[in-house]
């Protein structure tokens, strides 16, 4: 008897992915390539109680299945039916360290897929959208929620503050303000700030960036690519596109951070070349790229069903790319494939959640409301309270109690320990709640590349991965909290 009766499959996942036979355990988190008996013994669909077994016999020999059964075996892949899966407590709750000051809602662009001003018909009367020119943040609020933050953040000594907007160097004697009171206040209470923002670029003067060297303040900034797919979507309020009007001020903080800057593009509908963003991103000295899909509710920059099978394509002609380039010694740091390659490698924590808004991560509107993350200002259902009043249990409960082993979505999803359950503000705008992820479109995209990342690591060497490693680490980004 190959398998004995009170035997099964565990959980696995087994998948075909730049040409390798690939199976992965969900439960040790291991993976690796297999060769073509143990591969079709774990996705042949008699994999449930292991009977049947008879057609695998006839196609690779008994001698051979038997061997697959009990290496799987060995490597936990098959295990014993009276053994339940684990029941992985919730983790311990954790104070906020990182708060996103929504300094500004106004911008000088006006990009056609915004979630913002252009976006959900749900927010047009609101007066916290992006565009909007009803005010911005206050220094006497920016005060109280550092502050708070100092009080909230308990013995952690390390703080993060993120300047948000609309564009949020539009307010930058704002920003100055803030830092330096918070570089006092963390002084006084023996804390530390570190800082970070995104921008658009379009006011990345010798002045700002002076600024930004002296305080060490990360800086993303926002850009699609080559003025041909940028242009379409991030323009200006005359129409025009803004790839020219930001690009002297986006060379000039590259000049001064050499391969330490990070882009941040979205792809649209209709609009998706990522081979050819993702190089020209780098030509320009950028030190990583990270894409992100337009997912909001207007469908004419919504991606769709024909946009995700191209995203599929290219990512994997990038993820072939990434191991011909580290294979040069060269950094190619396609951050979505990175910190994939990265986790999957060596897994150290399984993801509960996909990051920590409405836990550690924080963001205050700018009337010292506090909300999970930017996503959410202004969404009451989703206020959890004020920089005055402090946050109410409940609503933090309300993202800590969703781990992924919680979430209908999530909880048989293969990938769950590797994803975290994706963006919630993802979930809201699918489902209208936190249970369930965007299955169709984030989730898709996300399971692809884990994937991917999983073949690339097949083929790396050690010495290849501290290559990844360094990449990782000598590329700054604006700090968000983690999961």
């Amino acid at each position: 008897m190959l398998v004995r009766p009170d035997e099964a499959m565990g959980e696995v996942h087994a998948f075909e992915r730049l040409g390798k036979k690939i199976v992965f355990n969900v439960e040790t988190l291991f993976f690796y390539e297999a060769d073509p008996v143990t591969f079709d013994l774990i996705s042949s669909p008699v994999r449930g109680d292991l009977t049947g077994l008879e057609p695998l016999i006839g196609r690779h020999g008994l001698h051979s299945v038997r061997n697959a059964v009990e290496r799987l075996r060995a490597e936990r892949f098959i295990r014993a039916t009276t053994s339940s899966p684990r029941v992985r407590a919730l983790p311990r709750p954790r104070r906020p360290r990182s708060l996103e000051l929504m300094v500004t809602h106004r911008c000088n662009l006006r990009c056609r897929y915004c979630y913002g001003s252009n976006g959900s018909s749900d927010w047009a009367d609101a007066s916290h959208l992006y565009g909007d020119d009803g005010g911005d943040m206050s220094f006497e609020t920016a005060a109280r929620a550092v502050d708070w933050l100092i009080g909230v953040s308990g013995g952690q000594n390390k703080l993060n503050l993120v300047f948000f907007g609309g564009e949020p160097l539009l307010v930058f004697p704002l920003i100055r303000r803030i830092v330096e009171h918070a570089d006092g206040r963390g002084r006084a209470t023996d804390k530390s700030f570190s800082y970070s923002l995104s921008t658009n670029g379009l006011g990345l003067t010798e002045e700002v960036v002076d600024f930004l060297e002296q305080y060490r303040i990360g800086c993303q900034v926002s850009i699609d690519g080559p003025p041909s797919v940028h242009d379409r979507w991030r323009v200006a309020a005359d129409g025009r596109g803004s790839y020219d009007r930001a690009i002297e001020g986006i060379r000039r903080l590259i000049a001064r951070r050499p391969g330490r800057v990070p882009a941040r593009a979205t792809f649209s509908h209709d609009s998706v070349h990522l081979p050819e963003v993702v190089s020209h991103l780098f030509e320009l000295g950028f030190g990583s790229v990270h894409v992100e899909p337009a997912l909001g509710l207007d469908p004419g920059s919504c991606i769709s069903e024909a946009d995700l099978k191209t995203v599929e394509v290219q990512n994997e002609q990038l993820a072939a790319l990434l191991i011909d380039r580290v294979r040069m010694n060269r950094i190619f740091h396609y951050t979505n494939l990175v910190r994939n390659v990265r986790q999957t490698r060596v897994v150290r924590n399984r993801l509960q959640h996909h990051c920590g808004a409405g836990r550690t991560y924080l963001a205050v509107s700018r009337d010292g409301s506090i909300f999970p993350c930017h996503r959410f200002v202004g969404l009451e259902d989703y206020r959890m309270g004020h920089v005055d009043e402090g946050l109410r249990f409940e609503a933090v409960e309300r993202f800590h109690g969703r781990t992924v082993d919680r979430r209908p979505g999530c909880a048989k999803c293969w990938a769950r320990y590797l994803c975290g359950g994706g963006c919630w503000k993802h979930a809201h705008d699918t489902h209208g709640n936190l249970d369930r992820p965007d299955e169709d479109r984030s989730c898709r995209i996300q399971k692809h590349l884990i994937e991917c990342a999983m073949a690339v690591n097949t083929e790396l060497r050690v010495q290849d991965a501290e290559i990844l490693a360094d990449a990782a680490e000598t590329s700054v980004e604006p700090q968000f909290a983690d999961a």
